[in-house]
């Protein structure tokens, strides 16, 4: 056992431990992340458009839908937009979330440690 897992089942103990995944799209915001600012700088207004030529390249090209349409966001960056990943993080501070959700974390992990327990919070991707 490395010493972050002894560390880490120390700090646990014997708590029971709930894991949460969050698929993120629609879950946590109502819209698609990627349609909150970034596409519209790289592609213009039309977010339906631009998701149909992503998914028919997925389909014509027998590709995963997210591969696809980072790949198509990758291109249509090109020459418009820098593609790093200060810079999606930048967009990714101005996503507009559910009202509640940022107290949300906080929330559930106070109840859950005064039941003694763990809560783990996971981002949900269909690899």
């Amino acid at each position: 056992m490395n010493n972050y897992n002894k560390f880490v089942k120390e700090e646990l103990g014997t708590k029971p431990i709930i894991a949460l995944c969050y698929d993120f799209d629609k879950t946590l915001t109502p819209t698609d992340m990627q349609a909150q600012g970034y596409i519209q700088a790289v592609y213009g207004e039309d977010i339906n458009k631009f998701w149909k030529e992503s998914n028919e390249m997925a389909y014509n090209n027998n590709m995963d839908q997210n591969l696809a349409y980072m790949l198509k966001m990758l291109e249509e960056s090109r020459g418009k937009e820098i593609f790093t990943k200060n810079k999606l993080m930048e967009y990714g501070r101005s996503i507009k979330y559910y009202k509640g959700v940022q107290e949300w974390f906080d929330n559930i992990n106070h109840i859950a440690d005064e039941n003694g327990i763990v809560v783990e919070h996971y981002e949900y991707r269909q690899d």
